[in-house]
């Protein structure tokens, strides 16, 4: 029988939860729009929903160098998402979105590595 231990079993609840939210934002990127208007407040959900993609991610990676590149993938994707959407109707794809997306993901990263840094502090 084969063994696996609680760390692996934390790492692979991590891995799954990390693709199922990537599952849900590409779901809720690529399909048509809906009735629900959140106008003004647009903008402040990419920015929450990538960053709660940053930090996420943050479990998962092992050193700064690994994280930096989970987060521009992260920017990829929300990019990809972006070009995705200009196929879908009624939706369309937007730099402002795309900036929102990347600065979420960009302040969580920053937010997360500060608190990390003072965690790790005697």
């Amino acid at each position: 029988m084969i063994s696996i231990d609680n760390t692996e079993k934390v790492t692979a609840i991590k891995i799954a939860v990390v693709v199922i939210y990537a599952l849900l934002v590409g779901y809720a990127s690529l399909s048509p729009a809906s009735g629900l208007a959140i106008g003004s407040w647009d903008k402040l959900a990419h920015f929450l929903t990538y960053g709660m993609f940053a930090a996420l991610v943050f479990g998962l990676v092992k050193s700064t160098k690994a994280y930096l590149y989970a987060c521009l993938a992260i920017v990829l994707y929300s990019g990809l998402m972006e070009v995705g959407q200009s196929f879908v109707p009624g939706r369309s794809m937007s730099a402002y979105d795309l900036l929102a997306n990347t600065l979420g993901v960009a302040t969580a990263a920053l937010f997360i590595k500060t608190l990390a840094a003072k965690s790790a502090r005697p």
